[in-house]
């Protein structure tokens, strides 16, 4: 239960739980845990903070609200969702929305390999996690040219009567059509278990042991074949044979830069080394390296399995803190802490390092900062915005009507707040090509979803068209009640070239909507660059939502649009009368006779398809 009254410190309970320090407009700041809270929240007050960070947190806290827990543990979860919820100005904010991808080994009668990301609901076996998607299709790549085991989804593999094109080149063994017996298969699925658990020398004896016999045998074409597969297997094991590296490891090094943060995460798993991963971390410029390092092991562990050694390489920080951590994220983990000094643990963790600092130097739009400010400039904003978003309509001769809005902020696209909506088929009140209706409808979508909280305000929008669009967007924003929010409309010119747009700033002024001076700023304005960039990434990503539909509107059926008509009730209709002609060609007696259709269903086949 929350305590959001006005507290005296000393009324503070001694009991763990989580705490949120507000402003004067009752914004949340921070959100920390503590043991005590009592004790932890009275630090804050009782001597200065040593970091200029805390110290102007502390100036402008006018409240605290507290939350008792159970125990520490409950504390450290609820503070971690409260602050992915709240996204507090002074807490480190991690930008790892995705979840690992895993290699699935699938529980079946003749189990597949496939990459899996989620919650882990498919039954069978998972090796990882892997840094990213790459790794794991390298890794399948791989171990279907070693093992021949099948990567088909299971509604192909029940249906085929000749082998595939994988089978035809050596990478599938073809148990779809009994080319391999269930016990050879299962052998198989058995080397592909050794292999992913890093039992590589009882595979390459198994291996050497098998081609012997079947050399005494003079089954010399067996022979062979087991051959090239010791030679691919040592191929690809050269190097990490020799290595000190423990098996299961993470190495984690942070990448400071005067605008941004890093954190680069190099993964072994099995005695392999899987590639790097690294997180992009947000409000951690005057952050020590210790709160950034707890954010990220809860970030990055509370859903994944610890690995049995973790390699840190700094020494500002306190090793026991985060052992203690770990044990309230996993308690049975038996994981370790470790800053190597010296030899290869060290060399590893430079590796890592060296990779994180060349991507961050790479980034050609680091830090944007310069570009927004000659944005509010050129709008006389009161405040440089931190966060723009941009929303386009597509649509193809007025079929496949979507939406899309986009995100830029500082340190460029933020993609993980991209959304796209169906326009046509839904709402049924949008006349085909009627972009003003379209407009009013994906923005009343869009503002309720930020009064909901599912979604930041930006502080700038861009409206993708002329003066109608923008009133359209105006009177949005003031049924919303988002009264604050600025908004822009990005006219192009009859060219259609860059430079040649007129931009229609708009607000709602004492409840009043208010079109503000037409600006043509010119293609060498800084502003007028970043504005076309934004616009032009939703206009890109509506574009591509638009052709997806329009793709699949390719492959649909005009059974798919009629009530009742499901998968198996198309496929029989289909099935029986030989396609869609022949459906259309039947009549109400002879749709009947098709098994699931009644008299009633007929009739709605009937008079959708002769519309």
């Amino acid at each position: 239960m929350w305590i959001n009254a006005p507290v005296q410190l000393s009324e503070l309970p001694r009991e763990p739980g989580v705490y949120r320090m507000l402003d004067a407009e009752r914004k949340v700041l921070y959100v920390g845990k503590a043991r005590n809270l009592r004790k932890r929240v009275s630090s804050y007050f009782q001597r200065q903070p040593e970091s200029p960070r805390t110290q102007a947190m502390v100036q402008q806290i006018k409240d605290i609200a507290c939350s008792i827990t159970i125990s520490e543990a409950e504390a450290l979860i609820l503070e971690h969702n409260l602050i992915k919820q709240l996204k507090p100005r002074y807490n480190v904010l991690m930008k790892d929305s995705k979840s690992y991808p895993y290699i699935l080994l699938t529980d079946e009668a003749y189990p597949k390999l496939q990459l899996y990301r989620g919650n882990r609901s498919v039954a069978g076996e998972y090796f990882g996690p892997f840094p990213h998607a790459g790794a794991v299709h390298t890794t399948l790549h791989m171990m279907q040219s070693l093992f021949q085991i099948r990567d088909c989804e299971n509604g192909v593999f029940n249906n085929r009567s000749r082998p595939c094109m994988q089978h035809q080149i050596g990478r599938c063994s073809a148990p779809c059509c009994d080319i391999v017996s269930k016990a050879s298969y299962a052998e198989q699925v058995g080397e592909v278990r050794l292999f992913l658990k890093g039992k590589d020398n009882d595979l390459l004896k198994s291996w050497q042991t098998e081609m012997q016999q079947a050399s005494d045998a003079y089954q010399f074409e067996q022979a062979a074949t087991l051959r090239d597969r010791i030679m691919a297997l040592r191929s690809v094991l050269a190097g990490s044979e020799q290595s000190q590296l423990p098996d299961d490891a993470d190495a984690i090094t942070l990448i400071r830069h005067p605008t941004a943060v890093l954190a680069s995460v190099g993964v072994r798993r099995a005695g392999r080394d899987m590639g790097n991963h690294n997180i992009r971390i947000d409000q951690a410029i005057d952050a020590d390296d210790m709160e950034i390092l707890q954010s990220l092991f809860i970030e990055r562990y509370k859903d994944e399995r610890l690995p049995k050694h973790i390699f840190l390489l700094t020494s500002d920080i306190n090793i026991d803190k985060l052992r203690s951590l770990i044990i309230l994220i996993q308690p049975k983990s038996g994981s370790e802490v470790h800053c190597p000094k010296r030899g290869q643990r060290l060399q590893w963790l430079q590796q890592v390092s060296h990779s994180g600092q060349q991507l961050l130097a790479s980034r050609k739009q680091d830090n944007q900062q310069a570009v927004f400010d000659a944005l509010a400039l050129l709008l006389h904003l009161d405040t440089t915005p931190e966060r723009i978003a941009a929303v386009d309509n597509a649509h193809l001769g007025g079929k496949q009507m979507v939406s899309a809005i986009t995100f830029a902020g500082w340190q460029g696209p933020e993609k993980e707040l991209y959304r796209r909506y169906k326009l046509d088929g839904i709402e049924g009140s949008i006349t085909e090509g009627d972009d003003y209706a379209a407009m009013d409808i994906v923005l009343t979508r869009f503002f309720r979803a930020i009064n909901e909280e599912t979604i930041p305000c930006p502080d700038l929008m861009l409206i993708d068209g002329g003066r109608g669009q923008l009133a359209i967007a105006i009177q949005c924003a003031s049924d919303a009640g988002l009264h604050d929010l600025k908004l822009l409309a990005v006219c192009k010119g009859d060219s259609r070239k860059l430079g040649e747009e007129t931009l229609w700033p708009g607000w709602i002024d004492n409840r009043a909507l208010t079109v503000g001076s037409p600006l043509k700023p010119g293609r060498h304005d800084p502003a007028l660059l970043l504005i076309a960039r934004v616009r032009d990434e939703a206009h890109r990503f509506a574009g591509a939502y638009m052709r997806k539909r329009k793709k699949q509107s390719m492959f649909s059926s005009a059974l798919d649009h009629i009530d009742g008509i499901g998968s198996a009730k198309r496929a029989s209709l289909l099935k029986h009368f030989g396609g869609i002609e022949g459906i259309k060609k039947a009549s109400r007696q002879q749709l009947t006779q098709v098994t699931g259709i009644s008299d009633k269903l007929a009739e709605k086949i009937f008079i959708a398809l002769h519309q």
